[in-house]
């Protein structure tokens, strides 16, 4: 499962491995196995949005509403937790997602205009709605059997990373095999040539942004379970991170590639870095520069790799 041979994972594995010695170094408890935990608790949400980003981009997409989604899906299901009960209200909470995302993949396929613009859009539709449901008020006081179910342990493990473990070998046997992730794939390297050849271009669209809605739509059930609220700001930008996760683990802008398990380890390095960074005391905002700065050498070395690609 773990593709040795793609550069740009091991790339994150080395960067993985000189974070995780540089904090040690600088903080002793870094590597203690409750701080280990507590950051994989932490990176599973990311690393859910993420993976469902992955088969959007693969696709040449791209999704900036996936915050937003879980910001309404967040006030939704709390506000009806009660009334609903834990198991409809997980249910509810994966359906919104997936309607979300159809909404998306329906309006950048069906009618030809480009995703950045689409969720662009969407990104303030789907916040806006999430304030208005609620009348702007946070929701307090969810159900400590829904909290426990997914964000308790299973033994030593906690739930989010058993989760992330499920969601990651999906979208690998999705991606990698199966004739859908042949589909995201192609479309992503040459859509015109994808169609010539038979591939329902739009519906392979569609369904990579259904899927990253319903993920959407499982973190935002992770997060309230995990603070044991909602608010309409909940996922306030998510969308930088996990694009920051999906390209640090070697998945092209330019679609046509992908690594779903580079993702989870982008996602743990982000993690891993905000971690070591909040145990030293930094300041909160200048780690949002590390974020930023790490994005844009992502992005420089998947164009080299593109352009070297290219060149052979």
């Amino acid at each position: 499962m773990l593709d040795f041979s793609n550069n740009r994972v091991l790339g994150v594995l080395i960067a993985l491995a000189v974070t995780f010695t540089f904090f040690s170094i600088m903080v002793p408890s870094f590597l203690t196995v409750n701080n280990l935990l507590e950051m994989g608790v932490q990176s599973s949400i990311i690393a859910v949005i993420a993976l469902g980003m992955t088969l959007v981009i693969v696709t040449g997409g791209i999704d900036l509403s996936v915050g937003s989604i879980v910001g309404l899906v967040s006030v939704v299901c709390a506000t009806n937790l009660a009334a609903w009960g834990t198991l409809p209200t997980i249910l509810v909470g994966l359906a919104l997602g997936a309607v979300l995302g159809f909404i998306n993949g329906a309006f950048s396929a069906l009618f030809a205009l480009e995703s950045f613009v689409v969720t662009l859009a969407t990104l303030n539709v789907y916040r806006g709605l999430a304030f208005l449901y609620t009348g702007g008020r946070p929701v307090f006081g969810l159900d400590q059997g829904f909290r426990d179910l997914l964000s308790g342990r299973l033994g030593p493990i906690p739930n989010p990373i058993i989760l992330v473990a499920a969601v990651t070998l999906i979208c690998y046997l999705i991606l990698n095999r199966s004739r859908l992730g042949v589909h995201l794939k192609a479309v992503g390297t040459n859509s015109d040539a994808a169609r010539k050849s038979g591939v329902a271009v739009n519906r392979t669209k569609v369904m990579a942004f259904v899927l990253a809605g319903t993920l959407s739509g499982l973190a935002a059930l992770l997060l309230m379970s995990r603070i044991g609220a909602a608010e309409p700001i909940s996922g306030t930008g998510y969308e930088l991170l996990v694009i920051a996760a999906v390209v640090v683990g070697g998945t092209s802008l330019m679609g046509g590639r992908a690594s779903i398990v580079g993702t989870v380890l982008g996602a743990l390095l982000l993690g891993s870095i905000r971690t070591g960074l909040t145990l030293l005391n930094v300041n909160p905002f200048l780690q949002l520069v590390v974020t930023g700065v790490i994005i844009l050498l992502a992005v420089l070395v998947d164009r080299a790799a593109s352009r070297s690609k290219a060149k052979r």
